[in-house]
């Protein structure tokens, strides 16, 4: 005979550590190409993706010169959830959702669908403007946020 009251707890426990998993999984850089940033795994807040941002902004800069122009620089972050083909039909969406890449040595093109997660817009030494989920950051020279 089962035991429902096991079963159920089990079933709790189970959920509970997948959702602590997903909320501490690492955020992988995928690729990163012309200032935009392909994400996995971003924080899912508004506030732990502002966090990883300032964390992560000198390193990127480090690794990959994601800001060419220090007095007028645009940086994208994009959440990464794989590559996927163009849509052939009519209705699929617009091709201007995507960003393909020809990295695949003659094979079919590799596409990601722009699901844009933040945008960070500024001036190295004055103000950056640090856009997330439709809330306006200000970050001075001197390392301080605010919200707009």
């Amino acid at each position: 005979m089962f035991n429902y009251k096991r079963i159920g707890a089990i079933t709790i426990i189970l959920i509970i550590a997948y959702c602590i998993w997903i909320a501490v999984r690492p955020t992988k850089i995928v690729r990163v190409n012309n200032g935009v940033v392909f994400v996995e795994h971003l924080p899912m807040t508004t506030e732990g993706k502002l966090k990883w941002w300032i964390k992560n902004k000198d390193f990127l800069q480090k690794e990959y010169h994601v800001i060419n122009t220090p007095y007028n620089f645009t940086v994208t972050i994009m959440s990464f959830d794989g590559y996927e083909q163009l849509p052939k039909g009519t209705r699929d969406g617009s091709l201007d959702d995507y960003t393909c890449f020809d990295d695949t040595n003659g094979k079919h093109e590799k596409c990601v669908y722009n699901n844009i997660a933040i945008v960070v817009r500024g001036n190295l030494n004055s103000k950056q403007f640090i856009n997330i989920n439709g809330e306006t950051y200000i970050q001075t020279q001197d390392g301080k946020v605010v919200l707009e």
